[in-house]
């Protein structure tokens, strides 16, 4: 057998492919975004309660960006046009707290997230964070004069990650609800976002009412499972009355690819950049099921 990947990164993706295409199948799979979403969101960035000065510079920060060319430049390199929603201007909500002076004393900007969110923040083929939320976070780390670090985080404990001190701020398309904005100091809102509903095309379900009887997957601590309760006529017809939950998005495609689930609810930036990527996991696995590739 020849070697199949030259690198350690590569092996970690083929895995992660196997893992995310089930084992020995060579089933090619299609997969669609039902045209109804459940809800409607907008993304901000979180800090502490307290932390109204540093909000208030990277606030700053972002509609500098904007006015300048960054933040479409930005956007467009992921999403192949600027649907940004930062303001243009820069309205500051104002304290006089030291949480601004403490980031630049330290020299370091902790960012929060769940690694595995792509196109947001998640992990390459040689474990590098990468994503739209990094490369706006870094620029901002740029001008505020700081370095950038990257802390993974269980999702579900984001604002007991943030509360302790472990993070700076969550970043890392996170919705804006009535529990977070009571908990965090947010920014103003920077991308809308649907909540959606991702399935296999040879499912039958083209429509939320056709979810009935069926097994829906979603993230532990997401506002997936918010935007189902919204909905009860659809959430009290799915199997067991109610989704299951997982960690991440990564294991609920991996539900809905073993057939082990019949829907998955989650954010359709991210719904959408799964579709489009993959069928390059899908090759990298065909590859590794045929027992070997080119040197």
């Amino acid at each position: 057998m020849k070697i199949l990947f030259k690198t350690a990164a590569l092996i970690t993706a083929a895995v992660f492919a196997v893992m995310l295409f089930g084992g020995c199948s060579n089933e090619k799979l299609e997969y669609i975004v039902l045209d109804e979403a459940l809800a409607d969101e907008e993304y901000a960035i979180g800090f502490r309660k307290a932390d109204v000065a540093l909000r208030d510079e990277v606030q700053r920060i972002l509609v500098e960006m904007k006015n300048d060319g960054t933040l479409a430049e930005i956007t467009e390199k992921w999403f192949d046009e600027d649907i940004s929603t930062v303001p243009d201007t820069f309205t500051p909500i104002g304290s006089d707290d030291d949480s601004l002076d403490k980031i630049k004393e330290k020299g370091e900007f902790i960012l929060g997230l769940d690694s595995k969110f792509p196109p947001m923040g998640y992990e390459d083929d040689d474990g590098e964070i990468i994503g739209y939320d990094i490369d706006l976070a870094k620029e901002v780390c740029k001008r505020m004069g700081v370095e950038l670090k990257l802390q993974p985080i269980i999702w579900a404990q984001n604002v007991n990650e943030l509360n302790a001190g472990n993070i700076d701020c969550i970043w890392n398309g996170m919705t804006i609800n009535q529990d977070r904005a009571e908990k965090m100091c947010l920014s103003e809102p920077y991308m809308n976002n649907r909540q959606v509903v991702i399935t296999l095309k040879d499912s039958g379900i083209t429509k939320l009412s056709d979810l009935e009887g069926k097994t829906v997957i979603l993230q532990n601590g997401s506002t997936a499972s918010e935007a189902l309760d919204s909905r009860a006529d659809i959430k009290s017809k799915i199997k067991g009355g109610k989704p299951i939950e997982v960690d991440n998005n990564v294991l609920a495609m991996y539900e809905l690819r073993n057939r082990t689930s019949d829907a998955v609810v989650m954010d359709e930036i991210v719904a959408r950049y799964y579709i489009a990527h993959l069928t390059e996991l899908e090759d990298v696995a065909s590859e590794l099921e045929d027992g070997e590739t080119d040197n």
